[in-house]
């Protein structure tokens, strides 16, 4: 049931963005300065693969032009007799539709030097952009470990996944993976898609107590139809956060440790984030045993900022990447605090009973 009203919520925040015409930008302008470290990092790492990174641009750009041009003298001579064909089957009583693969073959045709651009950014820069946090390793085809955390709640049932942007580390001696992933359900007559956008899995050096969920509010009937017979509510002090989100635990006092005020800023701060400039539909994370899974619904693409029209000595996109990155990380340094804090206020009560 919830995965439907995770489906349901999604459409309806489609449909606001169609209206409201963000859904046809691939990305939101972005005011937010460059920390010192990443400008150092952009000086001494990143600046020296550009020139030849332009080089690649002006080239498929000049490709690009060359092809659109060609595209339109061969289109009618490829398209009419395509149309005349088809309407000859029509008049037969059968259905052709050879015009359009003409046309999806000349489209294909004209932005493949923009796809190869678009990867060959990607390979160059996020390898050396993502070591500005830490020991963190890129690779873009990768996955999380999905079989982990397959039996999480949180974790939606599918039968198809597609992956890319796989990001791994370590950061407080937590492990962490990263990726942007879509995951559909095939039905009887098609497919739906139940989840898309990034996925973040933590691998804790410590046992959480209890089972803890944070998922997205979908209104009280909503609410009474997607929760749990094993967990029940928890009632939080952040009026935001209640809004934005439905929290249930097996232990409640332990989870209100585990959502203390700075960790509930910080989910918000990342929800709000990921909503203005990824076109994001909400987030849901859940805490169990050691693993923690973080499911951020978003239908922009985040770690595509190249742009073949762009010089690549632009880097105005950066920013938005390093904020992504670092409320992530912040978040996960942010559980390590709240974890320490616990166990000793655990430790204190204890050595006050003695």
């Amino acid at each position: 049931m919830s995965n439907f009203l995770h489906t349901f919520q999604q459409a309806g925040v489609a449909i606001r963005q169609l209206a409201d015409g963000s859904a046809f930008k691939r990305h939101v302008e972005v005011d937010t300065p460059l920390s010192d470290e990443f400008k150092a990092l952009i000086e001494s790492d990143v600046k020296p693969l550009l020139a030849p990174l332009e080089a690649f641009r002006l080239e498929k750009l000049a490709t690009k032009t060359r092809n659109k041009k060609w595209a339109l003298r061969l289109g009618w001579i490829l398209w009419l007799p395509a149309l005349i064909w088809d309407l000859l089957y029509l008049a037969s009583g059968d259905l052709h539709i050879s015009v359009l693969f003409v046309a999806a073959g000349l489209a294909i045709w004209v932005i493949y030097p923009e796809m190869q651009y678009r990867k060959h950014y990607k390979q160059m820069l996020m390898p050396v952009l993502v070591k500005a946090f830490g020991d963190f390793r890129y690779d873009e085809k990768g996955c999380i470990d999905i079989d982990g955390v397959q039996t999480l709640d949180t974790m939606p049932s599918f039968s198809r996944k597609s992956h890319e942007d796989y990001i791994s580390g370590k950061v407080e001696d937590i492990e962490f993976e990263f990726c942007e992933l879509k995951l559909e359900r095939k039905g009887h007559k098609s497919s739906t898609t139940v989840f898309r956008g990034g996925a973040v899995v933590l691998k804790l050096p410590f046992q959480l107590s209890g089972h803890t969920v944070v998922g997205m509010d979908y209104g009280k009937l909503g609410n009474m139809f997607a929760a749990s017979m094993a967990r029940r509510k928890v009632a939080l002090e952040n009026p935001e956060f209640e809004k934005r989100f439905e929290v249930s635990s097996t232990d409640q006092q332990y989870a209100r440790y585990l959502l203390s005020p700075a960790m509930m800023e910080r989910l918000l701060a990342l929800d709000t984030l990921f909503r203005a400039r990824a076109k994001g539909s909400g987030l849901s994370c859940e805490f169990k045993g050691d693993q923690v899974l973080l499911m951020i619904s978003y239908f922009g693409d985040l770690l595509d900022t190249a742009d073949l029209n762009v010089s690549a000595y632009d880097l105005d996109k950066l920013p938005l990447l390093e904020q992504e990155l670092a409320m992530i990380t912040g978040l996960i340094k942010q559980l390590k605090l709240d974890y320490l804090a616990a166990r000793n206020q655990a430790v204190d009560r204890y050595s006050s009973s003695l």
